[in-house]
């Protein structure tokens, strides 16, 4: 939001012909709403009481939430590390790095639904593990290789006995 000052943004004019102390957005007026391209933020242009035009950017503010390692560790949450996680499991397939993009911005959009303060581990690596399931078997197998510790081949013939 914009600092409160007793002079426009734009003019730097002193706004003392509308005996105003401060300068505040309910002053102006709203001329025109856009969502953004990503839709992430609302770009709002306004108009100023002295006539200038100047453009506002509101975006919602996500809560930041941390994630409960296996150790105990409390960490950040930290989207580049499912990003990774993914982008391991899915590589080597076609279309690689859309598929990477996709399933880690719905596995980031699903934890943030969740509403928690704090999420474990092993609630994230289920929820990718389901929807790997879903959009590529193989990536499927190999998340599950290593997020569930699996070193018998036979394990692994288990696993993909269970996608058939």
């Amino acid at each position: 939001m914009l600092k409160k000052t007793s002079k426009c943004p734009i003019c730097s004019q002193r706004l003392e012909n509308n005996k105003k102390t401060t300068f505040n957005l309910n002053d102006t007026s709203v001329t025109d709403s856009r969502v953004t391209k990503k839709g992430t933020m609302i770009r709002r242009r306004r108009l100023c009481k002295c006539g200038n035009r100047f453009t506002t950017y509101e975006k919602v503010d996500k809560p930041q939430f941390n994630v409960i390692k296996s150790n105990g560790q409390i960490i950040p949450f930290n989207k580049d590390r499912i990003y990774n996680s993914i982008k391991t499991a899915l590589n080597g397939c076609i279309d690689e790095t859309k598929k990477t993009e996709e399933i880690s911005e719905e596995i980031c959009e699903k934890v943030q639904k969740l509403g928690e303060d704090a999420i474990s581990t092993k609630k994230i690596g289920d929820l990718i593990l389901k929807l790997l399931k879903e959009k590529d078997k193989i990536g499927y197998v190999r998340f599950y290789g290593v997020f569930k510790k699996v070193s018998d081949p036979k394990d692994y013939k288990k696993i993909v006995d269970t996608l058939h």
